[in-house]
């Protein structure tokens, strides 16, 4: 009993000393022969390395931040071209995931209108919407369907859709882009 109180009394002394767990406290008594001193200067270099650990992680961290915002993603138009750096336009789509509708019609105005969308680095550059935007119209040819027969066909869709749920016509939505929802 009296051995059991006296170990307690090194935990506590090691713990009063350096923040630690009861755990941590007797793991550190062990490894150093139930020394006080050493138990304290054992903790003293394991946090070292663990400090060492998160620096290397910070340092890593801060790199590919730096890495990721000299990329930038170009949107252009008929001529217009705006710049976002990458983790802003990435951020910016993970925000609109939580609104899927109004992500899949941004992404189709985008694909649809004919907004070009390039990740540049100082290296390359990455055209993302016209290779897809090519197999789109190169499908569409494949099922003999025209640019004035798609664009009559999407004509009559926007026809259809209305943004006032008090409007009591029938869309084939069900209201989806009323202004209420959103």
């Amino acid at each position: 009993m009296e051995l059991q109180n006296e170990m307690l009394a090194k935990v506590d002394e090691v713990r009063k000393r350096k923040k630690v767990t009861y755990e941590e406290a007797k793991n550190a008594l062990e490894q150093s022969g139930n020394d006080v001193l050493e138990a304290v200067i054992y903790l003293e270099n394991l946090k070292d390395e663990r400090f060492d650990e998160i620096r290397d992680y910070k340092d890593k961290t801060v790199e590919n931040i730096r890495k990721t915002t000299s990329e930038m993603v170009d949107f252009s138009y008929k001529g217009q071209s705006v710049e976002a750096p990458l983790p802003v336009a990435v951020i910016g789509t993970l925000l609109l995931a939580r609104k899927p509708k109004i992500l899949l019609g941004a992404v189709g105005a985008l694909f649809l209108l004919g907004i070009d969308v390039k990740v540049k680095s100082d290296r390359r550059e990455i055209e993302l919407t016209k290779p897809l935007r090519a197999k789109f119209f190169g499908m569409a040819n494949a099922f003999s369907l025209s640019k004035v027969s798609v664009s009559r066909k999407m004509d009559d869709f926007t026809n259809k859709i209305h943004f006032k749920k008090e409007d009591k016509h029938e869309d084939d939505f069900g209201g989806y882009f009323s202004s209420d929802l959103y």
